[in-house]
């Protein structure tokens, strides 16, 4: 007869269920598109969940977000809040905020100059 080590049996099923979970899409998982059409290209992007104090990192690090293209930002590994702010800096040194953005209802943000932006 065989023996089974319950041990080595519910670490093996724990492996499995964990890979299982890390290949399924999330509930919450959220695509925002971004389009620029501010008619500038914006240099920095900052976002925050619209309950804290502070700007996280620039989104786009050394890139250049040019005038008429789209980025898409997941949402799934930093959904921390329903509602978020953003902040674009242009490269004349101008810069737009957009406050309580609920990301969840919104999925695409076309970008206007001077904060007149389309939410669909």
């Amino acid at each position: 007869m065989k023996k089974f080590h319950l041990q080595k049996l519910f670490m093996a099923f724990a492996l499995v269920l964990g890979l299982v979970m890390m290949s399924a899409p999330s509930a919450d998982a959220k695509d925002l598109n971004l389009v620029n059409r501010t008619g500038e290209d914006i240099i920095v992007l900052n976002c925050s969940p619209s309950i804290s104090d502070s700007w996280f990192n620039d989104v786009l690090g050394n890139s250049i977000w040019r005038n008429g293209e789209t980025i898409v930002l997941d949402f799934d590994r930093w959904m921390l809040s329903d509602t978020w702010d953003f902040k674009v800096h242009y490269r004349d040194g101008y810069s737009e905020d957009w406050y309580g953005v609920n990301v969840r209802t919104v999925n695409t943000i076309i970008l206007k100059k001077n904060g007149v932006n389309e939410y669909l």
